[in-house]
Protein backbone atom coordinates (compact mmCIF):
# COMPACT_ATOMS: atom_id res chain seq x y z
CA UNK A 1 0.00 0.00 0.00
CA UNK A 2 1.61 3.18 -0.94
CA UNK A 3 1.25 6.35 1.04
CA UNK A 4 3.24 10.16 2.05
CA UNK A 5 5.58 9.44 3.40
CA UNK A 6 6.15 11.21 6.97
CA UNK A 7 9.19 13.34 7.84
CA UNK A 8 11.80 11.37 9.87
CA UNK A 9 12.58 14.20 11.69
CA UNK A 10 9.50 14.41 13.13
CA UNK A 11 8.94 10.74 14.12
CA UNK A 12 12.57 10.43 15.49
CA UNK A 13 12.16 9.60 18.94
CA UNK A 14 9.43 6.99 18.03
CA UNK A 15 12.37 5.39 15.76
CA UNK A 16 15.11 5.83 18.23
CA UNK A 17 12.88 3.83 20.78
CA UNK A 18 12.78 0.85 18.08
CA UNK A 19 16.13 0.75 17.70
CA UNK A 20 17.04 1.06 21.36
CA UNK A 21 14.88 -1.72 21.80
CA UNK A 22 15.99 -4.32 19.41
CA UNK A 23 18.38 -6.64 20.15
CA UNK A 24 19.60 -7.10 16.64
CA UNK A 25 19.24 -4.14 13.79
CA UNK A 26 19.59 -5.55 9.97
CA UNK A 27 20.60 -1.92 8.06
CA UNK A 28 19.94 -2.19 4.37
CA UNK A 29 21.46 0.49 2.05
CA UNK A 30 20.52 1.25 -1.89
CA UNK A 31 23.86 2.52 -3.12
CA UNK A 32 23.35 5.62 -6.04
CA UNK A 33 20.91 8.42 -4.98
CA UNK A 34 21.27 7.02 -0.96
CA UNK A 35 24.48 6.73 0.00
CA UNK A 36 26.12 8.15 -2.93
CA UNK A 37 24.77 11.83 -5.09
CA UNK A 38 23.71 10.51 -8.52
CA UNK A 39 26.30 11.23 -11.23
CA UNK A 40 25.62 11.68 -15.32
CA UNK A 41 27.62 9.13 -15.84
CA UNK A 42 27.76 5.75 -13.11
CA UNK A 43 31.48 5.78 -13.22
CA UNK A 44 31.58 9.61 -12.16
CA UNK A 45 30.04 7.79 -8.91
CA UNK A 46 32.04 8.22 -5.79
CA UNK A 47 31.37 7.32 -1.92
CA UNK A 48 31.16 10.97 0.19
CA UNK A 49 34.06 10.67 2.83
CA UNK A 50 31.57 11.47 5.99
CA UNK A 51 29.63 8.70 4.73
CA UNK A 52 32.47 6.25 4.75
CA UNK A 53 32.56 7.31 7.94
CA UNK A 54 29.27 6.64 9.48
CA UNK A 55 29.48 3.41 7.80
CA UNK A 56 32.50 2.83 9.14
CA UNK A 57 31.84 3.07 12.72
CA UNK A 58 28.41 0.91 12.29
CA UNK A 59 29.97 -1.93 10.94
CA UNK A 60 32.00 -2.25 14.48
CA UNK A 61 28.84 -2.22 15.88
CA UNK A 62 28.00 -5.48 17.81
CA UNK A 63 24.10 -5.31 17.05
CA UNK A 64 24.07 -4.28 13.51
CA UNK A 65 24.59 -6.06 10.19
CA UNK A 66 24.98 -3.90 7.33
CA UNK A 67 23.89 -4.89 3.84
CA UNK A 68 24.47 -2.58 0.51
CA UNK A 69 22.22 -3.91 -2.20
CA UNK A 70 22.64 -1.72 -5.47
CA UNK A 71 21.31 -2.25 -9.20
CA UNK A 72 25.34 -2.44 -9.69
CA UNK A 73 27.29 -5.38 -10.40
CA UNK A 74 28.26 -6.65 -7.15
CA UNK A 75 31.79 -6.60 -7.47
CA UNK A 76 31.22 -2.78 -8.60
CA UNK A 77 29.51 -1.56 -5.73
CA UNK A 78 32.00 -3.51 -3.51
CA UNK A 79 34.68 -1.59 -4.56
CA UNK A 80 32.89 1.69 -4.45
CA UNK A 81 32.61 1.73 -0.95
CA UNK A 82 35.69 0.25 -0.23
CA UNK A 83 34.91 -1.44 3.41
CA UNK A 84 34.87 -5.28 4.77
CA UNK A 85 32.71 -5.93 6.93
CA UNK A 86 29.33 -5.50 4.57
CA UNK A 87 27.00 -7.53 2.85
CA UNK A 88 27.09 -6.62 -0.60
CA UNK A 89 24.48 -7.38 -3.27
CA UNK A 90 24.90 -6.50 -6.91
CA UNK A 91 22.08 -6.69 -9.27
CA UNK A 92 19.19 -5.80 -6.96
CA UNK A 93 20.09 -8.86 -4.91
CA UNK A 94 20.76 -11.08 -8.06
CA UNK A 95 24.52 -11.09 -7.10
CA UNK A 96 25.65 -12.28 -3.55
CA UNK A 97 28.91 -13.65 -3.08
CA UNK A 98 29.24 -15.48 -6.66
CA UNK A 99 28.88 -13.37 -10.20
CA UNK A 100 25.56 -13.98 -12.14
CA UNK A 101 26.26 -16.50 -14.87
CA UNK A 102 23.83 -16.63 -17.68
CA UNK A 103 22.49 -19.50 -19.41
CA UNK A 104 23.20 -19.54 -23.38
CA UNK A 105 19.48 -18.81 -24.13
CA UNK A 106 19.37 -15.90 -21.61
CA UNK A 107 22.68 -14.37 -23.10
CA UNK A 108 21.56 -14.53 -26.71
CA UNK A 109 18.14 -12.81 -25.48
CA UNK A 110 20.03 -9.68 -23.98
CA UNK A 111 22.15 -9.81 -27.11
CA UNK A 112 18.92 -9.68 -29.00
CA UNK A 113 17.42 -7.01 -27.26
CA UNK A 114 20.35 -4.87 -27.05
CA UNK A 115 20.94 -5.04 -30.47
CA UNK A 116 17.75 -3.69 -31.12
CA UNK A 117 17.86 -0.98 -28.69
CA UNK A 118 21.73 0.10 -30.30
CA UNK A 119 19.50 0.58 -33.53
CA UNK A 120 16.21 2.05 -31.88
CA UNK A 121 17.78 4.79 -29.12
CA UNK A 122 20.52 5.92 -31.13
CA UNK A 123 18.61 8.98 -32.73
CA UNK A 124 17.65 9.90 -29.38
CA UNK A 125 19.80 12.75 -27.23
CA UNK A 126 20.96 12.39 -24.23
CA UNK A 127 19.41 8.87 -23.92
CA UNK A 128 22.44 5.66 -23.71
CA UNK A 129 22.66 2.04 -23.04
CA UNK A 130 25.20 0.59 -20.60
CA UNK A 131 26.08 -2.96 -21.17
CA UNK A 132 26.49 -4.94 -17.65
CA UNK A 133 27.33 -8.26 -19.69
CA UNK A 134 24.18 -9.73 -17.44
CA UNK A 135 22.07 -6.94 -17.81
CA UNK A 136 21.14 -3.44 -20.13
CA UNK A 137 20.10 -0.30 -18.58
CA UNK A 138 18.81 2.37 -21.05
CA UNK A 139 19.72 5.87 -19.09
CA UNK A 140 17.39 8.95 -19.48
CA UNK A 141 18.46 11.32 -16.61
CA UNK A 142 19.74 13.37 -19.51
CA UNK A 143 16.59 13.11 -21.68
CA UNK A 144 13.49 15.68 -21.75
CA UNK A 145 9.98 14.04 -20.23
CA UNK A 146 8.43 13.68 -23.49
CA UNK A 147 11.66 12.07 -25.08
CA UNK A 148 11.72 9.75 -21.90
CA UNK A 149 8.17 8.40 -22.41
CA UNK A 150 8.66 7.39 -25.90
CA UNK A 151 11.78 5.65 -24.63
CA UNK A 152 10.04 3.61 -22.32
CA UNK A 153 7.95 2.80 -25.20
CA UNK A 154 10.57 1.13 -27.18
CA UNK A 155 12.12 -0.45 -24.40
CA UNK A 156 9.33 -2.02 -23.79
CA UNK A 157 8.67 -2.97 -27.44
CA UNK A 158 12.06 -4.30 -27.46
CA UNK A 159 11.61 -6.87 -24.72
CA UNK A 160 8.57 -8.10 -25.14
CA UNK A 161 9.04 -10.95 -27.38
CA UNK A 162 11.80 -11.87 -24.76
CA UNK A 163 9.57 -11.73 -21.26
CA UNK A 164 9.98 -15.70 -21.05
CA UNK A 165 14.21 -14.83 -20.26
CA UNK A 166 14.29 -11.24 -19.17
CA UNK A 167 12.59 -8.54 -16.64
CA UNK A 168 11.90 -5.23 -17.47
CA UNK A 169 12.69 -2.98 -14.00
CA UNK A 170 10.87 0.68 -14.37
CA UNK A 171 12.87 3.40 -12.36
CA UNK A 172 12.84 6.77 -12.46
CA UNK A 173 15.67 7.91 -14.49
CA UNK A 174 16.82 4.28 -16.43
CA UNK A 175 14.94 1.41 -17.57
CA UNK A 176 16.65 -2.14 -16.92
CA UNK A 177 16.83 -5.27 -18.34
CA UNK A 178 17.40 -8.12 -16.45
CA UNK A 179 17.82 -11.93 -16.31
CA UNK A 180 13.90 -13.39 -15.21
CA UNK A 181 16.11 -15.30 -12.28
CA UNK A 182 16.85 -11.89 -10.65
CA UNK A 183 14.18 -11.63 -8.61
CA UNK A 184 14.35 -7.80 -7.05
CA UNK A 185 15.24 -6.08 -4.26
CA UNK A 186 12.40 -6.94 -2.12
CA UNK A 187 13.19 -11.02 -2.37
CA UNK A 188 16.75 -10.12 -1.17
CA UNK A 189 15.97 -8.82 1.69
CA UNK A 190 13.63 -11.49 2.88
CA UNK A 191 16.18 -13.72 1.86
CA UNK A 192 18.83 -12.01 4.19
CA UNK A 193 16.09 -11.74 7.17
CA UNK A 194 15.37 -15.04 7.20
CA UNK A 195 18.68 -16.23 8.57
CA UNK A 196 18.42 -17.57 12.02
CA UNK A 197 20.37 -15.08 13.18
CA UNK A 198 18.69 -11.87 11.74
CA UNK A 199 14.93 -13.27 12.14
CA UNK A 200 14.36 -11.19 15.18
CA UNK A 201 16.36 -8.03 13.86
CA UNK A 202 14.52 -4.50 13.70
CA UNK A 203 15.15 -4.30 9.60
CA UNK A 204 15.51 -0.74 8.32
CA UNK A 205 16.07 0.01 4.74
CA UNK A 206 17.13 3.73 3.16
CA UNK A 207 16.78 3.92 -0.72
CA UNK A 208 15.09 5.95 -3.36
CA UNK A 209 14.42 4.86 -6.46
CA UNK A 210 11.03 2.57 -8.02
CA UNK A 211 13.07 -0.83 -7.29
CA UNK A 212 13.36 -0.11 -3.45
CA UNK A 213 9.71 -0.27 -3.77
CA UNK A 214 9.42 -4.40 -2.96
CA UNK A 215 12.64 -3.90 -0.31
CA UNK A 216 10.04 -0.95 1.74
CA UNK A 217 7.14 -3.77 1.14
CA UNK A 218 9.68 -6.22 2.61
CA UNK A 219 10.70 -4.52 5.43
CA UNK A 220 6.70 -3.32 6.42
CA UNK A 221 7.31 -4.65 10.19
CA UNK A 222 10.80 -2.30 10.27
CA UNK A 223 11.59 1.33 9.38
CA UNK A 224 11.42 1.99 5.72
CA UNK A 225 12.86 5.28 4.65
CA UNK A 226 13.01 7.16 1.40
CA UNK A 227 15.50 9.71 0.01
CA UNK A 228 15.31 12.54 -1.70
CA UNK A 229 11.67 11.94 -2.92
CA UNK A 230 7.76 13.06 -1.10
CA UNK A 231 6.24 10.60 -3.64
CA UNK A 232 3.58 8.18 -2.70
CA UNK A 233 5.75 5.14 -1.51
CA UNK A 234 5.93 2.39 0.48
CA UNK A 235 8.33 3.89 2.81
CA UNK A 236 7.49 4.76 6.35
CA UNK A 237 9.32 8.07 6.27
CA UNK A 238 11.38 10.43 4.09
CA UNK A 239 14.52 12.34 4.13
CA UNK A 240 16.12 15.24 2.15
CA UNK A 241 18.48 13.65 -0.05
CA UNK A 242 22.14 11.91 0.37
CA UNK A 243 23.76 14.51 2.24
CA UNK A 244 21.58 13.92 4.61
CA UNK A 245 22.02 9.92 4.59
CA UNK A 246 25.41 10.08 6.57
CA UNK A 247 23.57 12.50 9.58
CA UNK A 248 21.25 10.10 10.30
CA UNK A 249 23.15 7.05 10.28
CA UNK A 250 25.03 8.87 12.94
CA UNK A 251 22.20 9.72 14.09
CA UNK A 252 20.97 5.23 14.01
CA UNK A 253 25.07 4.34 16.09
CA UNK A 254 23.54 7.20 18.95
CA UNK A 255 20.41 5.39 19.56
CA UNK A 256 21.87 2.09 19.39
CA UNK A 257 24.36 3.02 22.12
Amino acid sequence: MRRTPRQLSAHWSHVAGRLRASRRVALFLDFDGTLAPLTPRPQQTRLPARTRRALRRLIRHPRVTLVVISGRRRADVRRRVGLPGIRYLGLYGGEDSRPLHLSIPVRQALDRVGARLARGLSCFPGVWVENKRVSLTVHLRDAPPRTARRIRREVRRAWRPFHSALVLLENLRDVEIVPLAVAGKGAAVRRVLAQPRLRDALAVYFGDDLSDEPAFAATSRGVSILVRSARRTRAHYTIGGTEQVAAWLTQMEAALG
